[in-house]
């Protein structure tokens, strides 16, 4: 039996009614899901806790050895403090933290009261079966007739890969001051790349119920991407506190 033609009229217009619903449901719903998308991986991309300036590296693994394990070959001033080794382009690495101490200055006969102390820094790689210096870094406090502070700031060592050329940088800080009180401190925070050295240096902060502020100063040269890094480090570490 024929249908009446306005009956298949309204069918297909009910048809074509709900097929552009759908196109425009589906049209309105995709950038949503597309935002959402990105939003997810902004959310990942930022919860990584790095410190500002700080880049992710999956190339560079370090280790924290016993000094012990420093090879008989390996010649130092003072006493190892830290030992680190890790494995870039370069072959084998050791990075060597020493600090002598204090010690009678060479005019300790004429003033009895000053003394010396020294920290030094050793980066070798390993060729064959030879380790080679690859740099040092020398500081002192020499004559010092009051307190002396010549020490590393502990946790303020880092191995890292900032530019991705599968080259290691080793980033440390330092105090190193003479002084007879509660003042601020010389503070130096370093960084090695290679044969490459890229220091800022300065002072501490001091909080003795008012906050002291210190100063902080680094050459021209030093790579943006390593200088963000590092300029983040130094305001981590700068501030000392007494109660």
């Amino acid at each position: 039996m024929n249908r009446p033609f306005s009956s298949s009229l309204s069918i297909a217009l009910l048809v074509n009614v709900v097929l552009a619903l759908t196109v425009l449901l589906f049209s309105c719903s995709h950038p949503k899901n597309a935002e959402n998308n990105n939003n997810v991986a902004a959310a990942r991309s930022d919860s990584s806790g790095l410190d500002p300036g700080q880049t992710a590296s999956v190339k560079i693994k370090s280790d924290t050895l016993k000094t012990t394990a420093l090879p008989a070959t390996i010649t130092y001033r003072g006493k190892p403090v830290k030992l680190m080794s890790w494995k870039d382009k370069l072959g084998e690495n050791l990075l060597l933290l020493t600090e002598t101490g204090e010690f009678a200055s060479a005019d300790s006969a004429e003033y009895e009261d000053n003394r010396d102390s020294e920290l030094h820094v050793y980066h070798y790689v390993k060729t064959g079966e030879q380790w080679n210096k690859m740099a040092t870094v020398n500081d002192q406090i020499s004559s010092c007739p009051v307190d002396i502070v010549t020490r590393f700031i502990p946790g303020a060592l880092f191995i890292t890969d900032l530019n991705s050329d599968g080259i290691a940088e080793c980033t440390f800080a330092y105090h190193l001051t003479c002084t007879g009180g509660v003042d601020n401190k010389v503070m130096k925070l370093i960084m090695l790349e290679h044969k490459n050295k890229y220091v800022i240096r300065g002072t501490t902060s001091v909080n003795i119920g008012e906050e002291i502020p210190g100063t902080m100063k680094y050459k021209a040269g030093i790579p943006e991407h390593f200088k963000v890094f590092m300029i983040a480090k130094w305001k981590a570490f700068e501030r000392e506190h007494y109660n």
